[in-house]
């Protein structure tokens, strides 16, 4: 299903809405963008005039196989209230149809979005850090110079008059100075921030002509380090809460034992009025936790919308990265009360459960009171969903569009779901009352020593779970690890958005459960608990002290114990290419050839030169040509928008050499259309690929080899998977293998795998012996793998299975043998590259299986296991 789905992911416009009837109507959703990605996330870019639908809430998909049909489903998932919108969907190219049933169909056109593959980020820092070729000098209240640069500040800020002197930000104090610069030569922020800088840049640079982004980032920056502290406030709290509860059961330490493990006290289970109030206070720190963790999850819930994908990711992560802390704390409670309980005499049972018969019937009888409200309180909650959400009918004289159709049958259906929900657990909340009463009748119906008696067999019942309880602690744990980032991400965004569901339902019906959230403060008596409540707004006032002494010391935890979060990385890294500015500027000034400084000297290979270039009709002489007539043309360009761009050019104008003194670098085996096309990458980080042939992106890639523009070859590579087919896979693996380009190559040996007629072209004899031997190799072990995949499917049976090592070994000897020589030397064997692996993995396989195992056999599992030496062991022993 995932080669399936891969047809999907991608950016797509909602271009008409056509109803059943097949008339085409404006519904207001024309123009939406979503992007499906393959991390099962959907994004909507909406236009202000859209017409809001319900699915533009739901920020998760997935595509699942329709029963008895060859379409499929999408179903769009709002985490928040776990609303699904399921569409029929049809794909074809680059059309998608979604079907909405009895309703509606939505046509939908491919968008080319950008490949994040084809950008990198874009900015001039490195002119700004080291100050080559500065022409302008800024000085901080302080003294402090920064060499800078007009050619590179009017792409910045444009607005300011960069010629006058002083210059503009003259006199800032420095850390603001430095930071301003930052944003103007890279359009972000610098990591080393704090928020009294942020907040001075704000006031001193923030209301200058063309700094408004750069204002709105700093306020971005001030939101997103107050979200941090919340989070990890929050999560340090509850943490603490935790830790406060194992300090609680825990008591004093009254030694080490001989391993080195302390020894603690046996006061607990010996004293049952310390055991009862040691169990209230834990419960009061757990309720504490939990309220703290709805914060947690509201606070996500409404602030995600102003974070950007990075950020909420980055929480995301966070958040998975302290459930190993929390399950530890887990696994040291229940070690604690397991060491308690572990020698707990009879007798000392039924003290214990003496003592808590009265306490457990004022339990059970506080419980049955708020079991009672909360049912009550529920069936008024569904009573007033079911009279203020009704819908009016619509009117029969009255045409309705399919947009009101359609909108209106969505609410309609999640409204219908929503209700459902809220009935299937009142129908459990009743089915757990009217257990809780049984209980309780039965409870109240013994006598005090059946009472005595049937606490102490599930106290009983309690201690000898225990240790299967930290068994299945350990497998949640390692579940946990092994849990998929996609599955995690949903499952988290799923729990904080019904959770602020939840409690945006409870916030509706306030004065309806009022009474019950001030018993449940009364029963916790914590200010912690109240203030929570109060914050998310359940209560109306927070208290002002503590009610318990025993909760001060969760506050007093140091934040940088648990801290590791960090919402602010997309702030401080340069945009990518194509949503820069900065790049789109200077494109503008690479267009017009304004105030340019050097001169790109071109010695064609052949063909006239075209484009805004001056021709200099000066003769040169060629290699070995004489004084034949050769056209120069010269490219002019900035000095320092070329330096910061590339690091050769830079050595280059900085080495002292001529091309420094001249202020000219002569280029040499190229055209000036292609090296023009490699500069205007400099300057915008971008490439126009659609229009390159295969020639030239090879050329182009020979260009970035020469002059170390990495990121330029790596999207050339990119742009070259495109073009590979029969006629030049070969010609580019060699490129690939001179060149060094690593994904040239994987892309072309793939190609060449599934095409394995093109080792018989006469260009592969004209190849290396190395790269031939190569592509044997690659070919053969391809062969070997489909066959023996294949003969796993005919036989269902396990792949370390004899009959299949045995097949596998038996065609590699076939492929391996040389025609009249059945020599199994390593220096006889044909496609080996280097024969030492060979010998590693041989010697390897002495060392364990011994001597007594012929070479011959040694050899044929080293190549059936690539010579690896723990699969060569399998293949071994499995035969």
């Amino acid at each position: 299903m995932a080669d399936e789905e891969s047809l999907y992911y991608g950016t797509w416009r909602i271009v008409e809405c056509v109803s059943l009837a097949g008339v085409v109507e404006t519904t207001g959703v024309e123009g939406t963008e979503f992007l499906l990605d393959e991390n099962g996330d959907v994004s909507w870019k909406i236009s202000e005039d859209a017409e809001q639908m319900p699915f533009f809430n739901c920020e998760t998909y997935e595509v699942t196989p329709e029963k008895g049909s060859n379409r499929a489903c999408l179903k769009f998932i709002g985490t928040f209230a776990g609303h699904v919108i399921e569409f029929k969907i049809e794909v074809a190219g680059d059309l998608m149809l979604l079907t909405y049933e009895r309703c509606c169909m939505l046509q939908c056109q491919k968008v080319m979005s950008h490949d994040p593959k084809d950008d990198a980020p874009f900015s001039f820092l490195g002119a700004l850090e080291e100050g080559y070729f500065y022409d302008l000098v800024i000085k901080a209240d302080n003294g402090k110079e920064f060499h800078v640069h007009s050619t590179i500040l009017k792409l910045g800020a444009a607005e300011l008059d960069w010629s006058c002197q002083p210059p503009p930000l003259t006199g800032l104090r420095e850390d603001v100075l430095r930071t301003t610069l930052h944003y103007l030569y890279a359009e972000c922020l610098p990591r080393d921030l704090t928020e009294d800088i942020v907040k001075n840049c704000i006031k001193s640079v923030g209301k200058l002509p063309g700094f408004s982004k750069f204002s709105e980032l700093c306020e971005t920056y001030l939101k997103n380090t107050a979200l941090k502290q919340q989070i990890i406030s929050l999560i340090t709290d509850m943490h603490g809460c935790a830790d406060r509860i194992i300090e609680l059961f825990t008591g004093k330490v009254t030694g080490v034992n001989s391993e080195g493990e302390p020894v603690l006290e046996d006061g607990l289970m010996s004293d049952p009025a310390r055991l009862c109030c040691t169990v209230r206070l834990g419960l009061r720190e757990a309720s504490v936790a939990c309220a703290k963790l709805l914060m947690l999850c509201d606070l996500f819930s409404r602030r995600k919308g102003e974070l950007s994908r990075e950020e909420r990711h980055e929480i995301m992560k966070y958040a998975k990265s302290r459930i190993p802390v929390f399950m530890n704390q887990l696994h040291r409670f229940l070690e604690v009360v397991r060491h308690h309980s572990s020698g707990l005499s009879s007798s000392r049972k039924v003290d214990i459960a003496s003592y808590l018969v009265p306490e457990l019937e004022e339990v059970i009888e506080k419980i049955t009171h708020i079991a009672t409200e909360t049912k009550l309180a529920l069936e008024q909650v569904i009573n007033n969903s079911n009279h203020g959400d009704k819908t009016e009918k619509p009117e029969k004289s009255k045409k309705h569009h399919v947009r009101d159709v359609l909108g209106k049958k969505l609410r309609n259906a999640l409204h219908v779901k929503e209700l459902k929900k809220l009935k299937d657990f009142h129908d459990r909340a009743s089915t757990s009352f009217v257990h809780l009463m049984q209980k309780k009748e039965n409870f109240n119906g013994m006598t005090q020593i059946e009472k005595i008696r049937s606490i102490s067999k599930n106290l009983e019942q309690l201690i000898d779970e225990c240790p299967m309880f930290l068994i299945r602690l350990e497998e949640l744990e390692s579940s946990a690890e092994k849990l998929p980032w996609r599955e995690w991400k949903y499952l988290f965004k799923l729990a904080t958005s019904k959770t602020a569901w939840v409690l945006g339902k409870v916030l509706s019906n306030k004065a309806t459960l009022q009474s019950l959230i001030d018993q449940l403060c009364d029963i916790v008596n914590r200010d912690q608990f109240t203030n929570s409540l109060a914050t998310l707004g359940l209560t109306a006032t927070e208290s002002s002290t503590e009610g318990a002494a025993v909760g001060t010391k969760i506050n007093q935890i140091p934040i940088s114990k648990y801290a590791q979060l960090s919402t602010l990385e997309s702030l401080c890294l340069p945009p990518l290419s194509h949503d820069s500015i900065l790049a789109s500027k200077s494109k503008q000034l690479f267009e017009s050839q304004s105030n340019t400084d050097m001169v790109f000297q071109i010695v064609p290979e052949s063909g006239p030169c075209n484009g805004d270039i001056v021709i200099d009709h000066t003769q040169v002489a060629s290699p070995g040509q004489g004084a034949e007539s050769i056209e120069k043309v010269e490219i002019p360009a900035h000095c320092v928008i070329v330096s910061a761009r590339c690091d050769w050019f830079r050595r280059a104008l900085l080495s002292g050499m001529r091309e420094s003194i001249d202020k000219k670098i002569v280029v040499h085996d190229t055209n000036p259309e292609l090296f023009e096309l490699f500069l205007k990458y400099i300057y915008t980080g971008e490439l126009d690929s659609q229009d390159i042939t295969a020639e030239q992106l090879a050329d182009m890639l020979t260009l970035c080899d020469r002059y170390e523009m990495d990121s330029l070859k790596l999207l050339c590579e990119h742009c070259l998977k495109h073009h590979i087919d029969e006629d030049n896979v070969l010609c580019l693996f060699s490129l690939a293998d001179q060149l060094h380009a690593k994904n040239l190559r994987e892309y072309t040996i793939n190609y060449i795998v599934e095409h394995p007629n093109i080792s018989n072209n006469e260009e592969f004899c004209e190849l290396p012996d190395h790269l031939q031997a190569e592509i044997g190799d690659f070919i053969t072990w391809n062969g070997l793998e489909t066959r023996n995949a294949s003969g796993l499917r005919d036989t269902n049976s396990s792949p370390s299975s004899f009959s299949d090592t045995e097949d596998l070994t038996s065609n590699i000897d076939l492929g391996c043998s040389l025609p009249g020589d059945s020599s199994s030397s390593s220096e006889d064997l044909p496609f080996m590259e280097d024969a030492t692996r060979l010998e590693f993995c041989l010697s390897a396989l002495r060392d364990i299986i011994g001597d007594s195992v012929p070479r011959d056999e040694l050899v044929r599992v080293s190549l059936a296991a690539d010579y690896d030496v723990n699969r060569a062991l399998n293949f071994f022993f499995s035969s």
